[in-house]
């Protein structure tokens, strides 16, 4: 039976905002793309399109790409990531864990990249969810390997934690979401036991990540394991085929567009408002409208606003953003 809550609300007043972010999610009309390619005198492995869960998919397609970088080359051959997202340095991680010698080319490095912006869900969101480029059967089990990765990490380090998350009836939601067997089916709530006014909905556990306590975990073990990080760019192949080593693996994402001439890459701009940190104790997802309790920051989003360039924050969405978690929570 349905309680009332015992939650607390959340302090959405505006002395509490921190800042207002924006960023590119990198979306692939296809899905994942997870294959070698030779490239001139390289062989690239491609690991991108990852869309609005890279965090979710991140440590799945690391083990993916690495086992196609071992089916591909030598075990002694070195390895050059491309990118230092949270998908690269996961990828790097992994290769190196394997005892390959990487090294990691990037513009930005983890905390200056859009893996910082937000909070982590794990949920499959904002990705093409009929996998035409890999099939249903291999992105299940990349979802099955990335969550039972993500558990066996260091929770306090690595900033992994269960939480329970609400969703109002009316909130767009995809079945598929939960019928790979990584999240439990929700249970239904006659009313949400959650502050502001009653509701039906539902509500399920899942896996939470504090992305800014990951990106520094995923750093430090690269230090550790001698991963070098060098800040490069690229502007197209020619620049690739400079580099010593033989494989590559690209994690580029949207850079991908360009670099390999995908135009099936495309961006789903975000915008953020990040509020003072609240421990609230659970999470708000109703569909691109969410509340994100990060130890670092409250975050409230959101948009999905699709083949959107332009990653300035716009004020007047963040307003919209405010005005309509205030609505929710209003008592």
């Amino acid at each position: 039976m349905d309680h009332l809550s015992t939650f607390q609300p959340p302090d959405l007043s505006d002395q509490r905002v921190l800042r207002v972010v924006a960023g590119l999610r990198p979306c692939r009309r296809g899905g994942l793309r997870l294959e070698p390619e030779p490239v001139g005198s390289k062989v690239v492995v491609h690991n991108y399109g990852h869309g609005g869960c890279g965090i979710t998919l991140s440590m799945g397609t690391a083990i993916a790409a690495a086992d196609l970088v071992d089916q591909c080359s030598s075990s002694s051959d070195p390895v050059a990531v491309l990118g230092a997202g949270i998908v690269g340095l996961t990828t790097a991680r992994e290769l190196a864990l394997r005892g390959r010698r990487v090294r990691i080319y990037a513009s930005k490095i983890g905390h200056e990249t859009l893996s910082m912006l937000a909070g982590a869900l794990f949920l499959p969101v904002g990705i093409d969810l009929e996998h035409p480029d890999i099939g249903k059967q291999r992105f299940r089990s990349i979802l099955h390997t990335s969550k039972a990765s993500l558990q066996k990490l260091d929770p306090l380090r690595f900033g992994v934690e269960n939480l329970t998350v609400f969703e109002p009836a009316y909130a767009h939601d995809d079945e598929r979401y939960f019928d790979n067997g990584t999240i439990d089916q929700p249970v239904l709530h006659d009313r949400l036991p959650i502050p502001g006014p009653p509701r039906c909905g539902h509500s399920f556990e899942t896996l939470f990540i504090h992305t800014p306590m990951m990106l520094s975990a995923l750093i430090e073990d690269l230090n550790d394991l001698d991963v070098q990080i060098v800040e490069q760019s690229f502007r197209d192949t020619e620049d690739l085929a400079k580099l010593d080593e033989s494989v590559l693996i690209n994690c580029t994402a949207l850079g991908s567009r360009r670099l390999f001439h995908d135009q099936s890459i495309y961006p789903a701009r975000g915008v953020l408002v990040h509020l003072e940190p609240q421990q609230l104790g659970y999470a708000i997802h109703d569909g691109f409208k969410y509340m994100f309790p990060r130890k670092d920051a409250l975050i409230l989003g959101g948009v999905f606003d699709e083949n959107v360039w332009d990653e300035t924050p716009d004020e007047q969405i963040a307003q919209d953003i405010l005005t309509h978690h205030r609505r929710f929570f209003a008592v």
